[in-house]
């Protein structure tokens, strides 16, 4: 309910925003610009968002596109067999992070988001702004998910450092609490 425009929050000095329009929660959205403005000074400023938050008709559309995609490529592929692939890769409509407005596929205009500078940064400092790497490599078996170095979640402060700490993906962690 707290949706704002990120390049009205974030000047495009700091963020490119792929999309004109995209929202975000406000929370969210502020911490992602201190954290760019630290990382800035810290010499890595090539930053954009490519995805922020969705409603249920756009996620729903992504998910039809992924299943045609793998159908396309595939031919002798059932629907069904093509949405269990697209479910590795895209949440179920109703079901996405994007949908609540925490969370952001951050990227690096032009290039692939893994090895570089800006997802080096990201994995290293985004927990000390409430942020966490979402869908981890050492974690997909209990997120369910394949990793993704691009997506961020606010969890807020200190929960963020504490997961980061102990090494723990969302699922776990709130099993924990």
């Amino acid at each position: 309910t707290d949706l704002v425009k990120i390049e009205e929050i974030i000047p495009s000095s700091v963020l490119k925003v792929k999309y004109k329009g995209m929202r975000a929660n406000r929370t969210a959205v502020n911490a992602l610009g201190r954290m760019l403005e630290d990382a800035i000074a810290d010499g890595v400023s090539n930053w954009q968002v490519s995805s922020a938050y969705r409603g249920y008709a756009d996620q729903q559309a992504l998910v039809e596109d992924s299943v045609a995609q793998y159908r396309k490529n595939n031919p002798d592929w059932s629907r069904n067999r093509a949405l269990s692939a697209t479910y590795k890769t895209v949440a179920p409509a109703g079901t996405s992070e994007h949908m609540t407005g925490l969370a952001f596929d951050i990227t690096v205009p032009g290039t692939i988001f893994k090895g570089t500078k800006e997802q080096i940064w990201l994995h290293e400092h985004c927990w000390d702004y409430g942020f966490i790497i979402r869908y981890q490599e050492d974690k997909e078996s209990i997120t369910g998910y394949l990793a993704e170095c691009w997506h961020i979640r606010y969890v807020g402060l200190p929960h963020s450092i504490t997961m980061r700490d102990r090494n723990l993906c969302l699922e776990e962690y709130l099993g924990v609490v």
